[in-house]
């Protein structure tokens, strides 16, 4: 018989499910609330909560002020994947999958992602592939037959299903692995009505980001000298897609702008990068998407969102968002190397420098900091200007929202 860790306290288990719901839930709206408090908790129920608490544990500062009385730890992120791992061993997951078991995975990925353990990650992301497949939850069929009578599981297993849509195409992108899931499902329904109608809002607006990157875009990426070609005017549909998205953002949540409005700047980078390998760049100004200079003009409403928005906004995202950051800041050091220093200022927007700067400022003290991306973007940027970069810059003031839209 399996028994909980008495760790495991009620008290920490909604300390978790609070900083989660207020936090994470806008990013990845799969978890329904009343399902992960119902008692007595099944083994399956445990599994789920000690690995959303393990994504906890790594962004401690959402964590809610803990209350005097209570004087409590959330426990290490080691000791929550144990947990999970051993509550496992009681559920026959190979035979028997369900919609927790693909939550499960899903935050086990994300928790070893943010470790830095890349092999562990991308397990456990298609463990989560393969189960949700193995339901048939990527097939329409599956929520307009006669049974599909659980409204709450349609919905969450839908919104998984996007959730894991999403997260393999950044991981493809980010680690060159190939995608299975593809576009198969229409969208979530928003209800006007409901109380996450505005989240749902923002999880569209970050869907219609990733969709237009399908398989042939995916195939080039991982190998951009196959004979199959990404042609110049596929590209350029691309950079226009992405420049005219997201028009308007301003009755999401800061969280899911910080996400989405990174998230874009670092997906007109990747296909910057595709252009580049494929010789397809002009010498326009940096404002020309289809232009050699544009990570210059990319950077730039980078440094400026992130002045625009709180810091808590993007610490609640995770490393993910200072590993998009970091990319933007790579790709900039390494337009600057290509540019003799005595012909920058006639080539290149006044200011770049400064913007590659408070890049590295970003990527070091802001939504957590990470030494790892910190180090190499230091060496690339001393690099490229020939001189020592501070790595210990204090942070910018955070600035109030203004206009996002013009970004």
């Amino acid at each position: 018989m399996f028994i909980e860790s008495p760790r495991m306290t009620d008290a920490v288990i909604r300390w978790c499910l609070d900083a989660y719901f207020k936090h994470k839930y806008p990013l990845t709206p799969i978890l329904h609330r009343p399902y992960l408090e119902q008692t007595p908790r099944s083994t399956e129920q445990y599994g789920l909560i000690t690995a959303c608490c393990a994504v906890i544990a790594l962004s401690p500062e959402i964590l809610p002020p803990c209350p005097i009385e209570d004087n409590f730890t959330i426990p290490s992120t080691d000791f929550l994947i144990a947990e999970t791992l051993r509550a496992r061993e009681y559920c026959n997951l190979i035979e028997h999958p369900s919609l927790m078991h693909i939550q499960t995975s899903f935050f086990l990925h994300a928790a070893f992602f943010s470790m830095n353990k890349d092999n562990s990650a991308w397990y456990y992301l298609q463990e989560a592939i393969t189960m949700l497949q193995t339901l048939r939850l990527h097939e329409e069929t599956t929520y307009t037959d006669d049974d599909a009578s659980d409204h709450v599981f349609v919905k969450y297993a839908q919104r998984m299903f996007w959730v894991l849509f999403i997260t393999e195409r950044a991981y493809a992108l980010q680690r060159n692995r190939p995608i299975r899931l593809q576009d198969t499902l229409k969208l979530p329904d928003v209800d006007p009505t409901s109380s996450d109608a505005e989240i749902l809002r923002g999880f569209l607006d970050l869907i219609s980001l990733f969709r237009p990157f399908g398989q042939d875009f995916i195939s080039q990426w991982n190998s951009p000298t196959s004979s199959t070609s990404a042609g110049f005017a596929n590209l350029f549909r691309l950079q226009y897609l992405l420049k005219h998205s997201l028009p308007n953002l301003s009755n999401h949540s800061q969280v899911q702008q910080a996400d989405l409005l990174i998230s874009r700047q670092w997906l007109k980078i990747i296909v910057w990068k595709l252009c580049a390998s494929k010789r397809v760049l002009s010498t326009a100004n940096s404002e020309d998407v289809m232009s050699l200079h544009y990570p210059a003009s990319i950077a730039r409403d980078i440094v400026m969102v992130s002045q625009l928005l709180p810091t808590q906004a993007f610490e609640a995202n995770g490393i993910g968002i200072v590993e998009k950051v970091f990319d933007v800041g790579c790709s900039l050091a390494d337009l600057l190397s290509l540019v003799p220093l005595e012909y920058q200022g006639s080539t290149i927007d006044v200011g770049v420098i400064d913007t590659l700067m408070e890049t590295v400022k970003i990527v070091g003290t802001r939504f957590g900091g990470s030494y790892r991306h910190l180090d190499i973007l230091v060496g690339k940027a001393s690099g490229c200007l020939l001189m020592n970069v501070d790595r210990s810059l204090p942070p910018p003031d955070d600035g109030n929202q203004d206009n996002m839209e013009e970004i």
